[in-house]
This record gives structure tokens, C-alpha cells and sequence, in this order.
């Protein structure tokens, strides 16, 4: 709000400003067939037009359905998204940390089945998406019962999805390119300068250390986990946790009646 891995409900069927309902004009064509023909089409190439000539019908038949191309990026994307999220690792964790982790995981791989098109996935839609918002539920459960106030354990929500996105991103793009992209770029920028001006960046570039594997992602989660960690200890010896019901908020009451 980081292998494939479980299935989730995709309800395709489900209201859509964007998405018309009713019979469409091409007997047998549903939007389950239109996002198959889709997925064998790059983005940049993507089009409505692209997309029938695939199918072999006329570009009004897939309109019938789904009316334009922004729309139909989204949809490839969320299907592949939801089709590889699965919320299960997450419930079966009581630690919030351990939850932490599964999502963060699992989001990731998510984001990054779906390839090229994860840059076209909105999470405004969520009713495509059930059994992400079931995984939302559990984890900010955890985060609750840990002590996290509201403000707090939604913003590390939104933290971890951000950090998962962002490494996601990076996988793509280094997918994409086939080497890893920041490593090239920083050899290239230091070779056309003097060798003496950036001797730790130089060192650093020798050493070759790749940024883009799986142990990048445990860093970004271990990094995150430490900080939810810190932040917690800190807000609980501070006694500022305005979370009703929780030992916390009656020690903070306390206090404010005491003034």
C-alpha cells in the first residue's frame, strides 16, 4: 500500500469505470482473452489496434470491452500481478518482523511478474486484487498488536511497499538491459575522469559487488526491519502510543492526567 509464487483471484468481471460490461461484439470475446493476446505484446507496441489484429477481430470488438490503451496496460499488469501474489506466507507468521519479511518478499515477486508492464500497476483498483488487501489486513494486524500506532504501522506499510517497488524496478530494468545498469553507468562517468578524484567510488567499482540480487533485496527488508525495530523501542520508552486498549496508550493517558 519481493520464483512465482501461489495464485491469486483475479475477478475480471468485476466494476471497472473503464471496463464496459455486457455481451461483446465478437462472439466469445471476454477481457481474459484480450489480456492473453496482450502479454505477447511489448509495451511500447502495445496498442487496441495490435491487440485485434491478434486476435483477428475488428479494433471495436476489444473496445467493447476495454476502451483504451492506458487501461489495457493496467489490466495486463494487475492480471500478471495477481495471478503470482498469494497472501498465505504472510498469514502463517504470528512476528511481525517474520510477516514483514514474507510480504516484502512476495510483493516483490509479484511486481516483477509482471516484466515490462510492472511500471503500468496501480493499486487504486484493489478489487482485482482480494487476496492482496487480505495480506494488507493481516500485516497491519501485526503491526498493530506489536505496539505501532495507526500513523505508524501505515507508514511503514507504505515504506515497505515503496522499497519493494523500487528494487522490483531495478530488476526489471536490469532484465531489461541485460547487465546491471548502475554499475556500467558509474564505470563509464569515472572513466572519463581523473582517477584521483573519486578513489572510494573507484574502489567501490573494482570490487564489482552486484546491487541487483537477491541479497540486495534482504539488505532493503533487513534495513527496514532494524528501523521498524528502533522506531518501536523509541515510541514505547517514550510512552507515545496512541493506540487505544494497548499498555502503552494507558501509560500514556496516565501521563496527560497527570499534567
Amino acid at each position: 500500500m519481493g520464483a512465482r509464487m501461489g495464485t491469486g483471484r483475479r475477478d475480471h468481471d468485476m466494476s471497472d469505470v473503464t471496463i464496459r460490461r455486457g455481451r461483446g461484439i465478437q462472439v466469445g470475446l471476454n477481457v481474459e482473452r484480450i489480456i492473453t493476446a496482450a502479454r505477447l505484446l511489448d509495451p511500447p507496441s502495445l496498442t487496441i489496434t495490435a491487440v485485434a489484429e491478434q486476435l483477428g477481430v475488428d479494433r471495436k470488438a476489444i473496445n467493447h470491452h476495454v476502451t483504451d490503451r492506458e487501461t489495457l496496460l493496467a489490466l495486463v499488469a494487475r492480471d500478471a500481478f495477481s495471478t503470482a501474489f498469494s497472501g498465505a506466507g504472510v498469514a502463517s507468521h504470528a512476528a511481525w518482523q517474520d510477516a514483514c519479511r514474507a510480504y516484502a518478499e512476495m510483493f516483490t515477486e509479484s511486481v516483477m511478474a509482471a516484466g515490462a508492464f510492472a511500471g503500468h500497476l496501480e493499486f487504486d483498483d484493489l478489487p482485482y486484487m482480494t487476496v492482496f488487501l487480505d495480506c494488507l489486513e493481516v500485516l497491519l494486524s501485526r503491526l498493530r498488536n506489536a505496539g505501532f500506532p495507526d500513523e505508524q504501522a501505515l507508514g511503514l506499510l507504505a515504506l515497505l511497499s515503496n522499497m519493494c517497488l523500487a528494487y522490483a524496478a531495478d530488476m526489471v530494468q536490469n532484465q531489461r538491459e541485460g547487465q546491471r545498469p548502475r554499475a556500467v553507468r558509474l564505470r563509464d562517468a569515472l572513466a572519463r575522469r581523473a582517477a584521483s578524484a573519486y578513489p572510494e567510488l573507484a574502489r567501490a567499482s573494482a570490487l564489482d559487488i552486484d546491487t541487483y540480487g537477491p541479497a540486495q533485496l534482504e539488505l532493503t527488508i533487513d534495513v527496514f526491519l532494524a528501523g521498524a525495530e528502533a522506531l518501536l523501542t523509541r515510541t514505547n520508552d517514550s510512552g507515545a502510543t496512541p493506540r487505544a486498549g494497548s499498555p502503552v496508550t494507558d501509560r500514556w493517558n496516565h501521563t496527560e492526567e497527570e499534567k
